[in-house]
């Protein structure tokens, strides 16, 4: 398990965000040092305990559309990335509330972390199998193409009620604890056990989605 603090200049402009063990030592400092550029990316900069780059986490290129996209993970004096992130996010995502989804690999293996805005638990993570090829996922694929007014919410929570319970069993899970730690990742399978800068990685990306969308005011929708 790994424990995740935000030191912050105010309650949403975090400027540090201090990975640790079970014990609260330092294993990495994480700071999103593309909020500061004159055009903000979600850029990353990854540290170890004595301050020394570990990393990076290069965001996708800008484009109109704030979210979604792939974050590479690199580890400094490396040019392939150790891990690709890949945040999903679709208009039934936003008429729902929901938060994004986050697609990565690790060790060969395929993982989706699916979220909640609500409770405890934040984010769970499942293996996953993507769908044959020229199947829509849940139903949603064309969404895009339907008038929002005449979308039937009802029928999409009952679409979204639907895939939930189609992932099987969770492998690991991100949870907001009531006191201590602003955030708490585990994994319970190897080799995702051992994915402990990814893990965090992952906490600190859906974070700064749910800064996003308090800035911008649409986490009142």
């Amino acid at each position: 398990m790994i424990r995740i603090y935000k030191e912050s200049f105010s309650e949403h402009q975090v400027y540090r965000y201090r990975i640790t063990d079970e014990a609260d030592r330092t294993l990495y400092l994480a700071e999103p040092t593309g909020l500061f550029l004159p055009n903000p990316t979600r850029q990353i900069t990854l540290f170890g305990p004595d301050r020394k780059p570990v990393g990076r986490v290069e965001p996708p290129d800008l484009s109109r559309w704030p979210w979604g996209g792939e974050y590479a993970m690199i580890l400094e004096d490396q040019e392939t990335p150790l891990a690709v992130v890949a945040e999903q996010w679709e208009l039934v995502d936003m008429l729902l509330l929901r938060l994004p989804r986050y697609l990565f690999q690790w060790e060969g293996a395929s993982y989706i972390a699916r979220g909640s805005r609500f409770g405890e638990r934040f984010y769970e993570i499942f293996p996953y199998v993507p769908a044959p090829e020229g199947e829509a996922e849940a139903g949603v694929a064309d969404i895009g193409m339907v008038d929002v007014a005449e979308l039937d919410l009802a029928r999409l929570e009952e679409v979204a009620e639907k895939e939930e319970h189609g992932w099987g069993e969770p492998v690991g899970a991100i949870r907001r604890p009531p006191r201590g730690p602003h955030y708490q990742a585990e994994a319970w399978v190897p080799p995702l056990q051992e994915a402990t800068l990814l893990l965090g990685v992952l906490v600190i990306l859906a974070d700064l989605h749910m800064q996003d969308r308090e800035e911008s005011g649409a986490g009142s929708l």
